[in-house]
């Protein structure tokens, strides 16, 4: 994969996810999906977010949002799903909550990891053997990419692969994801995951961390910080 620039990186990215109680399937239908896109499209200028990526599965959903404010993060997030589960329960005749939790988030920590999560949300419909390509699915980002509509314009391609003089080289071979990322069926808040995946991604082993100030701090802020 081509070396992005070594620019400063912005630090306002996080990957969403929103996920159907007990995992039913709220976007099922072609008509549920276009809903909520258009709660989406509606709404993300209001509260100053920009969308980087996304993908809207049968019972749930990831994105990519980049925001100097997680507070306008948060508030665009309950608006479209508050609006969203009403009209839903109406429509369907059923009262109660339409999604688990709030939503969770991860934060983005580095322009590899970014474009790993690029990968990873656009490949969900290819591994759940809805299509054989992403570009065959029509509610994700990716052909937005390619042919740079919807939400991708000059800045937000700026904002995610840096100066780079040719992103659609960077965006199409993106390396494989080998890195865990959060999903529908992990949940990595637990203290022992944390811990592993921090040993993994910095090369380290336990004592080090025991015996290191610096690997101690980086460690509890970040776990602070849910970004491991």
């Amino acid at each position: 994969m081509p070396r992005v620039p070594r620019e400063r990186f912005s630090s306002g990215f996080f990957h969403i996810m929103i996920q159907g109680i007990n995992k039913e399937y709220i976007f099922k239908e072609d008509e549920n999906k276009e809903k909520y896109l258009s709660l989406m499209r509606k709404y993300y200028e209001k509260y100053n977010i920009k969308i980087i990526s996304y993908c809207i599965m049968n019972n749930h959903a990831h994105f990519i949002i980049y925001s100097d404010d997680i507070k306008q993060i948060s508030s665009y997030m309950h608006k479209i799903n508050t609006i969203y589960a009403m009209d839903y329960n109406t429509i369907n005749k059923r009262v109660g909550y339409l999604f688990r939790n709030r939503y969770k988030s991860q934060y983005i920590d580095s322009r590899d990891y970014l474009l790993k999560c690029i990968k990873y949300i656009h490949l969900n419909p290819v591994k759940a053997h809805i299509v054989r390509e992403e570009s065959e699915y029509k509610y994700s980002s990716y052909n937005d990419f390619l042919y740079k509509k919807g939400y991708i314009n000059d800045e937000i391609l700026q904002l995610t692969f840096g100066n780079s003089n040719n992103y659609l080289e960077l965006f199409k071979i993106i390396e494989d994801v080998d890195v865990e990322i959060m999903d529908v069926d992990n949940d990595n808040q637990n203290f022992e995951t944390a811990v592993k995946k921090y040993l993994i991604r910095n090369n380290i082993e336990l004592e080090e961390i025991k015996n290191s100030k610096v690997f101690l701090y980086d460690f509890t802020k970040k776990l602070l910080e849910k970004r491991i």
